[in-house]
């Protein structure tokens, strides 16, 4: 009996130690409630950003970034911060040399043309202020595809805007057919290239219909030579032959008088009437005579 007892006594004091450490040093009331109102008082902001830009701010992979502090306005200035350290690390910026004078093409009728290339690629453009001088638009967006396509758009802008001239050299006499100096050539002047190019041919075919239209319009005579002894064919019976050559073919044929020795027949009109009644008095001879005649008769 006294050997257990002696056993239990000299457990007991290290009962007591191990569980006198288990239980840990005493939180007094006051170090509990400023824990609480610490708890309490902090404020955290929640910032997501692509695995990537980690190493940009300290963070944990896979896990967003928290910012954790007692200054409400602190915290978020913090995330702001960060924030602005992520965004200028995932921008994209594209430059594009462009003349002074043709930003306006960009910028649009109160601001218009530029509004729609922002809302249409998700970018912002940075335009040069009015009067500086070799400085370039800027494009910037998060989405690399988007950023260069609102480049194009713009480079296509300034193309296009980039003034053509074509110069045209017309007769005096042809330019009432549109509008033009006399003895200066014609200019048509555009910003679209193609289309500048389609409006000079355009003005160029008037000019050939014009040319065209007043050769034919315009009466013309015209000489063969037909030997004197065979004119009384191309007059006919009671001039039955050159009446109706003149009638069907509207030209007028002049014979040399009788007393004038002289192969020459002039018919005047217009120019194809003119040509096919040339035709028609060497055939009338050719039949009658067998004679032969140049082959451009």
């Amino acid at each position: 009996m006294q050997n257990i007892k002696s056993e239990r006594r000299q457990h007991q004091p290290v009962t007591k130690m191990t569980e006198k450490k288990a239980k840990g040093p005493t939180v007094t009331p006051q170090l509990a409630r400023m824990r609480g109102q610490w708890v309490q008082e902090t404020k955290e902001v929640t910032i997501k950003a692509p695995n990537t830009l980690l190493g940009v701010v300290k963070g944990s992979k896979d896990q967003p970034l928290r910012v954790v502090g007692l200054d409400k306005g602190l915290v978020h200035d913090a995330a702001d911060h960060i924030k602005a350290l992520v965004q200028k690390a995932v921008t994209t910026t594209v430059t594009i040399k462009a003349p002074n004078n043709m930003l306006g093409v960009v910028v649009g009728p109160g601001g218009s043309t530029i509004k729609e290339i922002q809302e249409k690629y998700k970018v912002r453009v940075s335009v040069p202020q009015k009067g500086s001088k070799d400085q370039p638009l800027r494009v910037v967006g998060l989405d690399k595809g988007l950023v260069h396509d609102a480049a194009d758009h713009i480079k296509a802008l300034v193309q296009k805007a980039v003034t053509t001239t074509v110069t045209i050299t017309a007769p005096n006499n042809m330019l009432g057919v549109v509008k033009g100096s006399k003895d200066q050539p014609l200019r048509v002047v555009g910003l679209d290239k193609g289309l500048v190019h389609d409006a000079a041919d355009h003005i160029e075919s008037l000019m050939a219909y014009e040319k065209e239209r007043r050769r034919l319009s315009t009466p013309v005579s015209q000489t063969v030579f037909i030997p004197k002894a065979h004119h009384g064919l191309i007059i006919g019976r009671q001039g039955q032959n050159i009446r109706y050559l003149s009638l069907t073919r509207r030209i007028t044929i002049v014979l040399p008088p009788k007393n004038v020795i002289s192969d020459e027949v002039t018919v005047t009109g217009l120019p194809d009437q003119v040509d096919q009644g040339v035709r028609d008095l060497v055939n009338l001879v050719k039949s009658s005579t067998h004679i032969c005649y140049n082959s451009d008769f």
